[in-house]
């Protein structure tokens, strides 16, 4: 403990003497926020490769030198001390922001007081309060996986010289799940079947996946670090099997307080749970009905004069016979659906003339690795590196895994039938998470607007704010639909209105799961009776929930603060467009939305 207070002292002490007493504003900001950035990444080497920055120039303690340190071939550090420096490195930050008077920032200073601020409350919440590092063996299992992953795809530099970079982190392997074992004090049995299954994953990754990309001349050093990684990796899923599982009295459920704080911070809102449940649930009652009304005549159109016994069965009738008639047959051809609705999509935003589209070619369509099909259970999006903006990106479609009985494999193919799967496209690729990255990673800035420094954007990339991200997404769905999207389909439209009821049902069954005891058949029956979701979607989604907390709810809160933001910029402007407003908001990154708005278009930061 002596030694954790030394620490904090240490850091807090060298980050204030950086400001002299009556210094600028401004100038006290960017001494604070520079530092800490290029301190919070080297701490974090696996999320710093994926931004694209993989050499640290770490300063001297004592003589004030610099040493390089390839944070490409470093695996994050989680002991006692490394994690009491992360935490001192925070709380370091936190007191030198309270010292600058924010009313006094202007423009995108304004801005990124905001975004650090709110990355540095989250994250102190999550190492003091919920404690992943010491329950959630899949925070170990994910973040291996991805270490690995990432120098493997992205292609920052030629194959020989990442691949021995790979070799540097895979030789540290057994030492990182030797800390794993320590750190892990107990965990529900959810968190640790699902990180069985995920290690299944990393283990093939090191296996298979890796050596057939190998440049031959690495093979020795490869099977050198390898032998020891995988014995490592074998020996962790005894350990979660025999030991871990063994102590699964922690509880998944995040519980009303700390939820309730949780939910505030990462949602960046004042508004509490009991607030947004009351709200969603009301919308959720308006969009049922409006799916009602809108599937009784096609009811008509299917069945002729025969009545369903209630609305329920009605909109259920008519979903089946949507679902069978427009899914795959095999979920080998998920993929390639993929592919083909990303190019109708592109075209369709470009002539509606809803945003700019890139003009980069760098968007690929691949499985989700298999280290990380516990949260990604359908699909998800990796941008590419904020600092090599011309890599690759990534829209991952989750398989249907090998040996699944038919049931389950039909199951997924209705619900995400050829028009589902379109909004789910829609939502990763175009015009949703793609897009957006792609607009933040090529720096563009607004003519009107003070020009971005190229600190404000990479603080941006590297803490998003998680609410402006899913939100976006989620808020395209809705203005390519009301743009004429598939306008003369019935079978799209409806699961539209179903895709609403989803959103709506996710805040619902996070709040409830968490904070309110909501059972899973309890959850079943508002996922698969009232929004209609099949059987494998909601068996997914209830999983997700216990993975996650306050992360459902991101998608409703985010998509309603575009709408809130779009509806008075259109108000106030007299030129307005679909495209100047979502590239103006695009060009500024990932920021607390009501914050740009307010330092672009004065809009009042109402929450």
């Amino acid at each position: 403990m002596k030694k954790r207070l030394t620490i904090f002292v240490a850091v807090l002490a060298g980050l204030l003497a950086s400001c002299s007493v009556g210094e600028n504003p401004d100038e006290a900001l960017q001494k604070t926020l520079e530092p800490f950035r290029h301190e919070t990444l080297a701490q974090s080497p696996v999320y710093a490769t994926t931004l694209g920055y993989y050499v640290h120039k770490a300063s001297g303690e004592q003589d004030g030198s610099s040493a390089e340190v390839r944070l490409d071939e470093m695996l994050d550090d989680f002991s006692a001390d490394a994690v009491a420096k992360r935490v001192a490195s925070l709380k370091a930050a936190q007191e030198k922001l309270r010292q600058i008077d924010r009313s006094k920032l202007k423009g995108h200073d304004f801005v990124d007081f905001g975004v650090v601020g709110n990355y540095v409350k989250r994250t102190l919440f999550e190492f003091e309060k919920e404690r992943a590092h010491e329950h959630n063996p899949t925070l170990y299992v994910e973040l291996l996986g991805t270490a690995l992953h990432t120098l493997m795809v992205h292609e920052y530099a030629p194959a020989a010289e990442r691949y021995r970079h790979l070799i540097g982190r895979l030789q540290k392997v057994p030492a990182f799940l030797e800390q794993a074992k320590t750190n892990l004090k107990s965990s529900p049995d959810v968190w640790t079947e699902v990180a069985i299954a995920e290690n299944e994953g990393t283990i093939k990754l090191v296996e298979t996946v890796i050596p057939a990309g190998l440049p031959p001349e690495l093979k020795a050093d490869y099977d050198a670090a390898a032998g020891p990684a995988l014995e490592a990796l074998r020996g962790f899923r005894d350990y979660l099997k025999n030991d871990l599982a063994k102590r699964n009295q922690h509880d998944w459920r995040l519980g009303k307080q700390l939820y309730a704080e949780k939910f505030q911070l990462t949602l960046n809102t004042k508004k509490t749970p009991e607030q947004m449940l009351q709200a969603a649930e009301a919308a959720f009652d308006t969009a049922y009905g409006k799916a009602v009304e809108m599937a009784r005549p096609m009811h008509r159109a299917i069945y002729g004069n025969q009545r369903a016994p209630n609305d329920t069965a009605l909109m259920r009738e008519v979903l089946e016979v949507v679902a069978d008639d427009n899914r795959l047959r095999s979920g080998d051809q998920l993929i390639g659906q993929a592919k083909k609705d990303i190019d109708e999509l592109r075209s369709f935003v470009q002539a509606a003339g809803l945003v700019s589209l890139p003009g980069s070619d760098n968007l690929h369509v691949i499985e989700t690795p298999e280290f990380m099909r516990g949260v990604y259970s359908v699909a998800g999006f990796v941008a590419a590196p904020a600092l090599q903006p011309k890599l690759s990106a990534f829209y991952w479609v989750t398989p249907v895994p090998p040996g699944w009985p038919r049931d389950r494999e039909v199951s997924k193919l209705r619900e995400y039938n050829l028009f589902k799967l379109k909004l789910l496209t829609l939502h990763e690729a175009m015009p949703g998470h793609y897009v957006q990255t792609e607009f933040a990673n090529q720096g563009f800035t607004d003519p009107d607007a003070e020009p971005m420094k190229p600190l404000s954007r990479l603080l941006r990339a590297a803490f998003p704010d998680p609410s402006y991200v899913e939100g976006w997404a989620t808020y395209m769905e809705e203005v390519v639909v009301k743009a004429g999207y598939q306008s003369d389909s019935n079978g799209f439209q409806i699961n539209w209105m179903k895709e609403q009821l989803r959103v709506l049902a996710n805040v619902i069954i996070d709040i409830k799961m968490h904070t309110m005891d909501m059972s899973d058949d309890q959850a079943e029956e508002l996922l698969g009776g009232r929004a209609f979701q099949e059987a494998e979607e909601v068996r997914g989604k209830i999983l997700r929930a216990k993975l996650t907390s306050a992360q459902l709810p991101l998608y409703y809160h985010g998509w309603q603060e575009w709408r809130r933001v779009r509806d008075h910029y259109q108000n106030e402007t007299t030129d307005f467009s679909p495209t100047s407003f979502h590239d103006k908001a695009l060009r500024n990154g990932a920021a607390p939305l009501p914050e740009i708005a307010y330092i672009t278009s004065k809009i009042p930061l109402a929450d």
